[in-house]
């Protein structure tokens, strides 16, 4: 999972990836699901047939058989949603639920918060997918319980069975916080009024001496920057944690006019945070990540600086590092090619070169059907044959390594290309696909 808080001005270009992220693997995630069966049972909830037990099954078969090789009609019998047609689609989409409850359980490890158990209760329920969870109360107590996990990671007492979603203390700082959950932009004015007046009318009139209340408001914007509650796509992980805090930076700006902050009681800060699974192009890779963006008080910030302290470390204080992920490798940027290797490539290799670095047919793939976006897939461009070990690379191979240069370096290799005689520039080509699609490859893996 990843965890990244407000960063600079989005840019125009990012450094190339060296190296992979950390990662869990499948086994992991499954591991996840069964502590939290096993802490749910304990709990007298049942998991048996509910979207947590089905989580289960896929990711069983997934790691046994692969991700392509699930049949996941056969889980998730009621999802008919033409988002989900790929077996990467399933997983991702899996990957952004596990993670989420995954996280929660790591919170409730640490402290197990008053008034659990029925929010608990809750969180089993409702649709198999939050993009198509439309009786929305089963995720907006996910949401309560993924805030008030990290309170709990980070050393508080949270009370969860009062009106208030989450009271999280420290000592004598006492924080009263709404959660909303918002699926569009003309939602964000009235759910952030109302969480105002409800933590007007709930933080204690008579204070205990010594003590002291704030107001958070923390709000899943999600569907606010992707209406579809589905899937981003990086270049690279700067680039895909770039575009998530991009939307959250829009969104802030939209709510300035709004008057939802307060003097009295103090109302502090505005946890804006989205919630999305997503690829990274370079190196190919799989996320989930939890992007915040905190709007402060400006009217309180100085008078209440220690509660804010407190806030900033219940994010950026929390360790989020897990010690089953698994380390970084670093990205081949050659390849030696061992005596008796083969290569061919298609002898339509400078049209198909053609078609493949227009941009307007890379941005069509993704609105293609699932038959159509087969049928492409099958299209072979080319292939290496390595002690024995084929290595074939589709037309989709192509487009995305074609997407990821210049376009002066793709006319270049165009034209080269459509030279007859040009048996190096076709080798390269060859070699650019192999890197592009195995970019961690490992030659002793052959022998």
């Amino acid at each position: 999972m990843m965890k990244d808080r407000d960063m600079t001005e989005l840019q125009n270009s990012y450094p190339a990836a060296t190296h992979s992220l950390p990662g869990l693997s499948i086994d992991d995630r499954f591991s996840d699901l069964e502590s939290l069966t096993l802490f749910l049972n304990g709990r007298g909830i049942e998991t048996k047939n509910t979207r947590i037990d089905r989580y289960q099954k896929y990711l069983k078969i997934a790691s046994d058989q692969g991700v392509d090789n699930v049949d996941h009609k056969s889980i998730f019998k009621n999802v008919t949603d033409g988002r989900f047609q790929h077996g990467l689609d399933w997983y991702l989409y899996v990957l952004r639920e596990v993670d989420e409850l995954a996280h929660i359980l790591n919170g409730l490890k640490v402290h197990v918060p008053n008034g659990i158990d029925e929010r608990l209760k809750k969180i089993v329920g409702g649709s198999d997918f939050a993009a198509l969870d439309k009786n929305s109360e089963s995720r907006n107590v996910q949401f309560e319980l993924r805030i008030a996990s990290y309170f709990c990671l980070a050393g508080f007492i949270v009370r969860l069975d009062t009106e208030t979603d989450i009271i999280a203390s420290r000592g004598r700082q006492h924080f009263y916080v709404e959660c909303k959950r918002i699926s569009n932009s003309k939602q964000l004015e009235e759910n952030l009024l109302k969480a105002k007046q409800q933590i007007l009318a709930r933080v204690p009139i008579k204070k205990r001496i010594l003590h002291k209340y704030y107001g958070v408001i923390a709000v899943d914007v999600t569907r606010v920057a992707y209406s579809h509650n589905g899937l981003t796509f990086g270049i690279t992980n700067d680039h895909a944690r770039e575009v998530v805090q991009s939307a959250l930076r829009s969104i802030s700006e939209k709510i300035e006019r709004i008057r939802f902050f307060s003097k009295k009681p103090p109302i502090i800060q505005c946890w804006l945070q989205i919630h999305i699974p997503g690829l990274i192009e370079s190196p190919p890779q799989a996320f989930t990540r939890f992007s915040s963006l905190f709007v402060v008080n400006s009217e309180t910030a100085i008078s209440c600086k220690a509660a804010l302290l407190l806030l900033h470390n219940v994010y950026a204080g929390t360790d989020f590092s897990d010690p089953r992920e698994s380390p970084s490798r670093k990205i081949n940027t050659e390849l030696n090619l061992p005596a008796g290797t083969q290569l061919w490539l298609s002898p339509n290799i400078s049209d198909l070169m053609f078609t493949a670095g227009d941009p307007k047919f890379y941005k069509s793939i993704n609105e293609k059907s699932a038959d159509d976006f087969d049928k492409i897939a099958e299209t072979l461009v080319g292939g290496i044959i390595i002690k024995g070990k084929e290595y074939d690379f589709s037309m989709i191979d192509l487009v995305a390594f074609l997407a990821k240069r210049p376009d002066g370096f793709v006319k270049q290799l165009c034209e080269r290309l459509a030279e007859d005689d040009d048996l190096k520039c076709r080798t390269e080509l060859l070699c650019m696909l192999f890197l592009s699609k195995y970019p961690f490859y490992d030659s002793s893996s052959d022998e």
